[in-house]
């Protein structure tokens, strides 16, 4: 337990308390070690705040527990304010103090507002040490966020949130600062919690991610192992961006709207009714004899992704910027050879 800088334990919580109403938490369970950066990842209204102001101490849990270095801090029957937690937060509108300076707003939670050598260190470290005299007015996005953060670990917080905190700044600022933020908790000996509902910006800088939806947590795994095993069907489609498509059993395979899928022989009786497979391993090609037809198209970098029709079904391509096609063209899909794609319930996955 040493090990653990939180723990949450079967977490239940609704705000309507009637039996019949829905749970807006269901069942959560996680843990983040001491130094970890963990990003809470999902879409809008899955949980992931409810769930951030309940570690907060401004909500009380319908049921379970959730643990701080060691003491528990919230449950059903009791719960502990929030201002003794030690919990820093940084919010995505920054909510630092527009009367008071680049120092006065780090020192603002300080107990003992003379010492000021870990202030010294904290603005060092994100570099706002030249900028200690400036109003937050006078400071960029950036420097805004790096200042709410120094803020939030001055008093000696050694467990940070983070809501939604790159959400307001520029892409260029936006990838430095994401970068910057797991050393800025190193040297800080802190661990951290990242609401976020963009997958690129959780699996770029976080130790693990747990993916949630619907008040449920889907899977909580390191990126890599999210990538190569996402344990259902949501997962496969929010990290990976993977079509979904539905399989109906025919004999010893399945058929889906781009053909035979063929299984290994341990997944034949296995009830495997759906299949997720990346854009990027379904070839497309202009046919006019072809059953699927091209509703839009848009850049994407070195490619163009087509949103296609295809016997009812609407599926995402990847293919090369050359291979142009335009809205209405009919053209024919198909499986890439040395590719693969997850089959579910089960999360197998099958190489082409």
């Amino acid at each position: 337990m040493k090990n653990d800088a939180l723990i949450i334990d079967d977490l239940y919580h609704k705000y309507d308390k009637r039996e019949c109403s829905n749970w807006i938490l269901n069942e959560i369970n996680l843990k983040i070690e001491n130094g970890e950066l963990l990003g809470l990842l999902g879409p809008s209204g899955c949980g992931k705040t409810t769930l951030l102001r309940l570690i907060a101490g401004f909500e009380y849990p319908s049921k379970g527990r959730i643990t701080l270095n060691d003491k528990e801090i919230s449950s059903s029957k009791k719960i502990l304010s929030p201002e003794k937690r030690n919990i820093g937060m940084v919010f995505q509108d920054y909510a630092l103090f527009p009367h008071l300076t680049v120092l006065e707003n780090v020192i603002f939670g300080l107990k003992n507002k003379k010492n000021r050598s870990r202030v010294d260190y904290l603005l060092n470290v994100v570099g706002l040490d030249s900028f200690v005299e400036r109003y937050p007015h006078e400071l960029s996005g950036g420097q805004k966020q790096r200042l709410a953060i120094a803020r939030a670990l001055a008093p000696g917080t050694n467990f940070i949130l983070l809501d939604e905190p790159f959400c307001s700044l520029d892409m260029h600022v936006k990838l430095k600062l994401r970068g910057e933020l797991p050393n800025i908790l190193k040297g800080c000996n802190a661990s951290g919690l990242m609401v976020t509902h963009d997958p690129e910006e959780a699996m770029s800088i976080c130790d693990k991610v747990a993916i949630m939806n619907d008040g449920k947590i889907h899977q909580i795994d390191t990126p890599i192992n999210l990538l190569n095993n996402p344990k259902t069907i949501f997962v496969s489609s929010f990290i990976l961006g993977n079509n979904i498509i539905n399989l109906k059993k025919n004999g010893n395979s399945y058929i889906s709207c781009l053909g035979e899928i063929n299984c290994s022989e341990y997944l034949k009786n296995k009830g495997i009714k759906s299949m997720s497979i990346s854009p990027k391993f379904i070839s497309i090609k202009r046919s006019e004899s072809g059953n699927a037809i091209v509703i839009s198209k848009e850049f994407l970098g070195e490619f163009l992704i087509y949103k296609v029709s295809i016997n009812g079904n609407i599926l995402r391509v990847r293919t090369d910027i050359n291979n142009l096609l335009n809205n209405g063209d009919k053209c024919s899909l198909s499986i890439n050879t040395n590719s693969y794609y997850f089959l579910y319930p089960g999360a197998y996955k099958e190489y082409i």
